[in-house]
């Protein structure tokens, strides 16, 4: 069984993927936040720079994701990092927001198979890399998945994560276990199980209810409960230990962030995001993150975290709210 750290986009970026690795384990591949593709001749370094490998430790195993529908964009984009050194790429048809399926891009491509058809002609004709898969049931309904799926079965896929949500329902509501169920079916390729894992008794409920699914993709569950990942491989972790390690993995993030972000705004605000999630476990009555929410400056911020992060019963064992 594997476990996969899904991209979240401005959140699992090189610093965060590092230090989760480190400090608490569990996850097998960590996939980068997706690249956009364009109309470039020649890839420059910065639009690559969180995958470049300096950037990555040597133990974490990055599957780089690419963002679009023009197969000749991807070929050039994919050909530079396989040149990097990857093995693996991994095309995003699965983002639900609209900035990105109003162009037809991310799960705004699942109602036009045609449009996938031609992309992965000119990709599948041209990679020496293993190309993976990442998509929604479809954008409205399901019916678009399956029809996607018929093309994608006649093309050599490393495999297929499919998040049980339609890209409408960005992240909200209820995943549809039954029109998962019936896509994986249909699916010829590996299937990756993604969405609503936030607790141990969620990945056993899907885990029993898919038994023939083997390899498990983490999202905003893993980013709530970094803790997660490591419990459902079977590590547990004293509970007297937790806040140091939260604190641990804080203050590593806060320094990634305060060496590549100007100014203390831009800090305190990325900061923000940090806690938007850790604080599901850590902010019983919410009073925390309205402290945070007021803070634009480094010493007001480390002021109001510290209030948790020096508290050894900080951390709560399941979700908060």
């Amino acid at each position: 069984m594997n476990l996969y750290l899904a991209p979240v986009q401005g959140m699992t970026i090189a610093g965060y993927r590092n230090a989760f690795a480190r400090i608490f384990g569990g996850i097998d591949e960590f996939y980068s936040p997706f690249v956009a593709t364009a109309d470039h001749k020649k890839i420059s370094t910065s639009l690559l720079k969180d995958i470049l490998p300096e950037h990555n430790a040597a133990q974490v195993k990055v599957i780089p994701q690419l963002l679009g529908n023009n197969g000749d964009d991807f070929s050039i984009f994919s050909s530079a990092i396989y040149e990097m050194g990857y093995k693996e790429i991994n095309w995003n048809i699965g983002c639900p927001f609209p900035m990105v399926t109003n162009k037809k891009k991310g799960s705004g491509i699942l109602p036009y198979p045609d449009m996938i058809e031609n992309f992965l002609d000119i990709v599948c004709a041209r990679k020496p890399y293993t190309l993976t898969v990442k998509m929604r049931l479809g954008l409205e309904s399901s019916e678009e998945g399956l029809r996607v799926m018929e093309i994608l079965n006649r093309y050599p896929l490393g495999g297929v994560i499919i998040h049980a949500r339609t890209g409408i329902q960005m992240y909200t509501g209820s995943v549809d276990p039954d029109s998962f169920e019936a896509l994986a079916s249909a699916c010829r390729h590996q299937i990756t199980y993604n969405g609503d894992i936030f607790t141990y008794d969620d990945y056993i409920r899907v885990s029993k209810r898919f038994p023939y699914i083997k390899n498990f993709m983490l999202g905003r569950g893993a980013l709530s409960d970094p803790f997660l990942p490591a419990l459902i491989k079977g590590k547990t972790v004293p509970p007297a230990h937790k806040m140091s390690m939260i604190k641990e993995f804080h203050d590593e993030i806060y320094m990634y962030y305060q060496n590549i972000l100007s100014g203390d705004k831009h800090l305190c605000d990325k900061m923000k995001e940090f806690w938007s999630y850790i604080s599901v476990h850590t902010d019983r009555d919410g009073k925390l993150m309205k402290k945070i929410k007021k803070c634009h400056t480094s010493a007001n911020y480390l002021q109001a975290v510290n209030q948790i992060l020096c508290s050894p019963d900080g951390w709560s064992g399941t979700p908060l709210r």
